[in-house]
């Protein structure tokens, strides 16, 4: 189950990952970060309440 703390950990994962992503200068790591971005939320306030992204799902996806 995810608990409020959780969902607190991953806004805060996804607000961190979309700072990198604004100070990125390459463009596919701006797009890592702001894929990671999306996991994080989706796992705070996404309909699934998912567990936290898996990084090897996304680069094998990216």
């Amino acid at each position: 189950m995810i608990t409020d703390k959780d969902r607190l950990y991953f806004q805060t994962r996804a607000e961190a990952e979309l700072r990198l992503a604004a100070e990125a200068e390459d463009p596919v790591v701006c797009q890592a970060h702001y894929a990671m971005a999306t996991e994080y939320l989706e796992a705070a306030h996404g309909a699934n309440m998912r567990l936290p992204p898996d990084p090897q799902r996304l680069a094998r996806s990216g």
